[in-house]
């Protein structure tokens, strides 16, 4: 009987027990969406978006800065790959919907030529406007995109790359969270 209980509780509970870097580690980002005019906008980029494979929950809200809360895998997905999935989405008034990600890099000024050093790397990937250079505030504005459909797990551009490319450059930066 005890062998029993030991060979069940392997069975149903070493399961839970995966290694960590095996499931999944999702993360929830702001996409803000320009073009989303009306609530069939919010509704085909939602769509769009939602079903992105990688992608488990996507919010898509119309306010003053209208935006998409997305949770996705990493592992899956990229952000340049959500960004296309919003352009991609049917464009109920003519233009395309386009995401962007707001940034704030610290101290922006003083190290301006950093920052356009970093992000020329990836100019045919995404490129950033200065909103405000004192504040530090940039938008991040991806360009359009084709997966390849041969290939599995993320590819364009993803915050990954800032994240390690900054900390090489000794910068700092937030994203802005919207929700």
């Amino acid at each position: 009987m005890k062998s029993l209980c030991i060979t069940l509780a392997s069975i149903f509970l070493l399961p839970s027990f995966v290694r960590a870097e095996d499931k999944p580690q999702p993360v929830t980002r702001t996409f803000y969406v320009s073009g989303v005019e009306c609530g069939s906008c919010v509704y085909v980029v939602q769509q769009s978006v939602g079903e992105t494979k990688g992608v488990s929950e996507a919010t898509v809200l119309q306010v003053i800065d209208n935006y998409a809360n997305v949770t996705f895998d990493p592992k899956v997905v990229s952000d340049h790959q959500i960004a296309q999935a919003v352009r991609e989405a049917l464009p109920i008034h003519g233009m395309p919907y386009l995401a962007t990600l707001k940034i704030k890099i610290a101290d922006f000024v003083k190290n301006e030529p950093k920052v356009k050093a970093l992000f020329a790397d990836w100019k045919n990937w995404v490129e950033i406007e200065a909103v405000d250079k004192n504040e530090g505030e940039v938008l991040l504005h991806f360009l359009p995109f084709e997966a390849d459909e041969k290939k599995t797990g993320p590819q364009g551009w993803r915050l990954e790359h800032l994240t390690e490319a900054a900390k090489k450059a000794g910068l700092k930066f937030t994203l802005k969270h919207e929700g």
